[in-house]
């Protein structure tokens, strides 16, 4: 009887190791769709500007110097053929009652609904990610706007992309994700306890740690590629943009359009008009991509010369490591990182930047950090400069990818640019950028390392744990 009841035991054991060990095995094998980790080869471009945002301190004041979200508003005014958004966080949802932020998610749903008004046959596209109609709990009510305009609205489907958090997203694929999101929610909005409740299905999609993660912007004139969200609660973010023409601008078109099913014939048959003489190179970079060009040219840098760091998440084991053999081969490495302390009024333990910074610079000494002096709000920039000794073929790479694993090795939908420069007005901008927070020119943009360094043991394991299984957000 006991021989029987352990044979049960061990066939159940079996079964359930097995429906376990299945879906994770499978999650292990996911894929993002044909045509991401794009390269699309380099372009000549001219016209090519760089934007910044920066919230800072000055005599004890908060000053905001903001020119992205303008930016974008005038290149809705000025399209004529067509406009192409990719934008990750797009909703006015957050605690009302500890802060207020500029209104510009309504602002930029008015301008494009009057857009689309004033040009109807115009096609305009939204992509955007699940996580503003929390992952199908809800509609959010500016998306709905947008539809009801006749603006056609795309929801990225998250189930068609590769799984960042392999011990959970098999089991999500196998036995909940059939059950949806939609329906009465009775949950308290984590992003606004004013908002919409949500259910328990949203919740458990949302537990997959995965976007798209994109910030772009294409119209018939000019590509727009940027770290920065039009969404209330990052409104006083720092952040930084390119904007530019040429065949660049098609390419970028391009590397979108294999997220939509129907393409308008207005995208499908765009020409971008060439660029014959330019002093400025533009490559556009998704996903995979974007490490790799980063890993080349670290590994490209030599001794005398110097890169520049602007970093809101740092934590990806291979971009850490190729910095650190950089610096020890006499390559001037200067990081500017974000604290990780803020997150929409939420209190952060300050990972992963803190303790991966903090055992980066102890590994190598000759690594300088400094942490970004933000109050409440982030340091979103996401960009490498790459000076060489002669000032030729400077280099920057910019744009929505965070340097962690999710953001780099193809788990998010990401774009950047990499620009290729010699010394003229564009390269002058993005070198004069770092020197002034890094210096603090003007203001109290950045504070020393030692200010921050973390010496939590548990942080400093933690942190790499995360990185490694995706259980984490970033």
């Amino acid at each position: 009887m006991k021989r029987k009841k352990g044979k049960k035991f061990m066939i159940f054991l079996s079964v359930l190791l097995l429906l376990l060990i299945v879906p994770f095995l499978y999650s292990l094998q996911t894929k993002n769709p044909l045509g991401t980790g794009y390269n699309s080869g380099l372009f000549l471009a001219d016209q090519v500007e760089f934007f910044q945002d920066l919230s800072y301190e000055k005599e004890g004041e908060i000053q905001r110097e903001h020119e992205i979200f303008k930016e974008q508003i005038k290149m809705i005014e000025e399209a004529q053929k067509f406009l192409l958004l990719d934008i990750f966080l797009y909703n006015d949802e957050y605690d009302r009652e500890k802060m207020e932020y500029p209104a510009q998610v309504k602002e930029m749903t008015d301008v494009l609904i009057q857009k689309k008004k004033d040009n109807p046959e115009m096609p305009i596209v939204f992509i955007t990610d699940p996580i503003n109609n929390f992952y199908g709990a809800y509609e959010q009510k500016h998306l709905t706007r947008l539809k009801e305009a006749g603006i056609e609205v795309h929801v990225t489907d998250h189930n068609k992309m590769k799984d960042s958090n392999p011990l959970f997203s098999g089991l999500y694929r196998g036995y909940i994700q059939w059950f949806g999101t939609s329906g009465k929610g009775w949950i308290p909005n984590f992003f606004d306890k004013e908002g919409p409740k949500v259910n328990l299905r949203s919740i458990l999609k949302l537990a997959n740690f995965k976007g798209n993660h994109r910030k772009v912007m294409v119209s018939d004139n000019v590509g727009f590629v940027s770290s920065s969200n039009p969404h209330d609660p990052s409104g006083y973010h720092s952040n930084v943009a390119i904007k530019f023409n040429g065949t660049a601008v098609e390419k970028l078109l391009e590397s979108e359009l294999i997220l939509l099913e129907k393409v308008p014939e207005a995208m499908t048959n765009y020409r971008a008009q060439q660029i014959i003489e330019a002093y400025d190179f533009v490559t556009i970079l998704t996903e995979e991509a974007i490490e790799k060009s980063l890993i080349q040219h670290i590994k490209e840098s030599e001794k005398g010369n110097q890169i520049w760091v602007g970093a809101f998440y740092i934590s990806d084991f291979d971009i850490l490591k190729a910095l650190g053999e950089a610096a020890d081969r006499g390559v001037d490495v200067k990081i500017v990182a974000d604290l990780n302390k803020d997150a929409f009024g939420i209190e952060k333990n300050g990972t992963p930047n803190r303790p991966a910074l903090t055992e980066l610079v102890e590994k190598h000494p000759t690594i300088q950090v400094r942490w970004y002096n933000t109050h409440g709000e982030q340091y979103h920039t996401k960009m490498m400069y790459f000076q060489r000794e002669k000032g030729l073929n400077n280099t920057a790479i910019l744009g929505s990818g965070n340097f962690t694993r999710r953001n780099l090795k193809g788990y998010n939908l990401e774009t950047n640019v990499e620009l290729t420069m010699e010394e003229g007005i564009l390269d002058q901008d993005i070198q004069n950028y770092f020197e002034k927070i890094w210096n603090n020119q003007g203001g109290e943009y950045t504070l020393p390392m030692e200010e921050y360094k973390e010496e939590n043991s548990f942080l400093r394991i933690l942190w790499k744990i995360q990185e490694k299984t995706g259980l984490c957000t970033w």
